[in-house]
């Protein structure tokens, strides 16, 4: 099959299954369970090791590549499912093949979800998960995330900044969930060709999330935060979806906070398209990026160390 048809075919299967699926009809504890179904299907780089651990205050994975394991730093993973759904089977495809890419041992994050645990209960299980790292003596941490996943990652690093902790070597962040007050743009522009969320859906994820708090809370809405300060962030979106303003007005925010910021948008594919990995090549391809992304940085930050020694 060609990489057009592919594409064309994944686009179908995506609407006709994940949107109406994520759609607000369905309750969220059904669509925990299906989602959960869906990832346990889905296709997994055989080559990496998968270990069940604790990681802080919440559960967690292990993921090891094949091959001796690369010293040059680790990456904390956090899942997206719009801080209500997800979780570690649903996004094992793309944290895998990330593990894979990068030759980095990756740990992901079962963070806690919302309705029955608002904010800031995720955001506190990613400090406390990045804290064990520190105390395991991981000094160079990159922080990643997808979707909301994205979004709680930019908030981590933020605290992390204000709490005087050793900060993120980077932050890989796709398609980053930025503000939870649905405010972008491409909420309507992009509505129909969105082949996987919708403004509805986000909305009730989001109003479960932030209970009382503003969605303009800066560690709810990262977007709307104090920036200044962060490590080099790398910004992935497909074009055809309705959160591709978040991470255009993030790449934005960045380079006025003079944060280094690459900023990828893939031409007619859709929100989260990572999580097709090991079948989509694009998908394939961009995580890739990501993973040569990691390594350069923390490769740079590493020389620089040294010659400080």
């Amino acid at each position: 099959m060609s990489g057009t048809l592919l594409r064309n075919t994944l686009r179908t299967v995506v609407r006709l299954t994940l949107k109406p699926m994520l759609g607000p009809s369905l309750s969220i504890t059904s669509q925990r369970r299906m989602l959960k179904l869906l990832g346990v299907a889905t296709r997994v780089p055989r080559d990496v090791r998968v270990t069940p651990r604790m990681l802080g205050s919440a559960p967690g994975e292990t993921l090891q590549p094949s091959g001796p394991a690369s010293r040059d730093g680790v990456i904390l993973f956090l899942h997206g499912g719009g801080y209500c759904v997800g979780s570690l089977d649903s996004h094992r495809p793309l944290s895998a093949t990330l593990a894979k890419a990068s030759g980095l041992t990756v740990f992901a994050l079962d963070y806690r979800l919302a309705p029955e645990h608002p904010y800031p209960a995720a955001l506190n299980d990613a400090v406390s998960a990045y804290r064990t790292l520190l105390d395991e003596g991981h000094t160079r941490i990159v922080l990643a995330g997808d979707s909301a996943g994205g979004g709680l990652a930019l908030a981590t690093a933020l605290s992390l900044r204000d709490a005087g902790l050793p900060p993120a070597a980077a932050l890989l962040l796709i398609s980053p969930w930025g503000d939870v007050g649905c405010s972008a743009s491409t909420m309507a522009s992009k509505a129909a060709v969105d082949p996987m969320l919708s403004q509805p859906s986000l909305q009730r994820w989001a109003a479960a999330y932030v209970g009382r708090v503003p969605t303009d809370h800066p560690l709810c809405s990262p977007l709307f935060a104090d920036l200044r300060g962060l490590p080099p962030v790398i910004l992935q979106s497909g074009e055809d979806e309705i959160l591709l303003d978040d991470t255009l007005r993030l790449e934005k925010a960045l380079t006025q906070a003079k944060v280094p910021v690459t900023l990828q948008v893939y031409p007619g594919l859709w929100h989260d398209f990572h999580l097709q990995a090991g079948i989509l090549g694009d998908a394939d391809e961009a995580i890739g990026k990501l993973a040569d992304f990691a390594r350069s940085t923390l490769a740079a930050g590493n020389a620089t160390a040294r010659r400080g020694a």
